[in-house]
């Protein structure tokens, strides 16, 4: 169903129940594998992560990833491209034929669940009108405090900084977060390509100031993020410099 703007008059809501009902709705948003009956077959389900991950590349690009044949790519695109989820656009480069590369739609952001992103923004903002933007920072803040409580016990006893860092990626990654880690002489950068709760990052940056802090709790508190997907990048990007406090590496 469609939103609606104009809404009914209604007796003014209970704000503990109200809040209580955030708070357990946004823990219960769920980070799911993509349609598999949108995306058919795995190959296709991986040029897609491909394409998510990476942007637009050409056929042979795509092939070098996804290590099957141009030929097969070819193919896959095709039917990508029937279903709405995949377009090109052609790339000059010098003398000749022009090449083409290949890029998600708009409409391939669908495969990649948001969770009830609508409900919780109508839940924020009634709340942010009623009670203030102190109760969303509290809210989000509990959320963090929640979550940190539950992702610690899974990194106790991990005594250095690399052991930390993977073992966050690999969790990251259990829960359907697309997530891709780089270790450098003297940094780790962690990079997330799908953020589930866009819409409310976009609206209430308290989402990602908090997520922050917990990036900085749990894997080190000189972490810094360098690019947002909700101010606009490719991907969220933190950068963990190694040689942090408190870890024997």
């Amino acid at each position: 169903m469609g939103r609606n703007s104009s809404k009914p008059a209604h007796p003014e809501p209970d704000r503990t129940t109200e809040s209580s009902l955030f708070t357990n709705m946004y823990n219960y948003v769920i980070f799911l594998r993509m349609d598999t009956a949108i995306t058919d077959n795995p190959t296709r389900e991986k040029i897609l992560l491909t394409l998510k991950k990476k942007g637009s590349m050409s056929v042979d690009g795509l092939s070098r990833e996804v290590n099957i044949t141009p030929m097969g790519i070819r193919q896959h695109l095709l039917v990508l491209e029937r279903k709405g989820i995949v377009e090109y656009v052609t790339r000059k480069h010098g003398v000749g034929r022009p090449g083409f590369l290949y890029r998600l739609t708009e409409t391939a952001d669908e495969l990649f669940p948001k969770g009830y992103q609508d409900l919780a923004l109508d839940i924020l903002s009634d709340l942010e009108r009623t009670d203030g933007k102190d109760k969303i920072d509290q809210l989000f803040k509990r959320r963090k405090e929640r979550l940190a409580a539950e992702l610690t016990p899974h990194l106790q006893g991990i005594d250095t900084l690399s052991g930390r860092v993977h073992s966050f990626s690999e969790m990251l990654q259990k829960n359907g977060y697309i997530v891709e880690l780089e270790e450098h002489p003297t940094l780790f950068r962690l990079k997330q390509f799908h953020c589930p709760i866009l819409k409310v990052a976009r609206r209430f940056k308290e989402a990602c100031d908090y997520d922050l802090q917990l990036y900085r709790e749990l894997i080190g508190e000189t972490v810094r993020r360098e690019q947002c997907i909700s101010d606009g990048g490719h991907s969220c990007e933190y950068v963990i410099p190694k040689g942090q406090k408190g870890f024997s590496d």
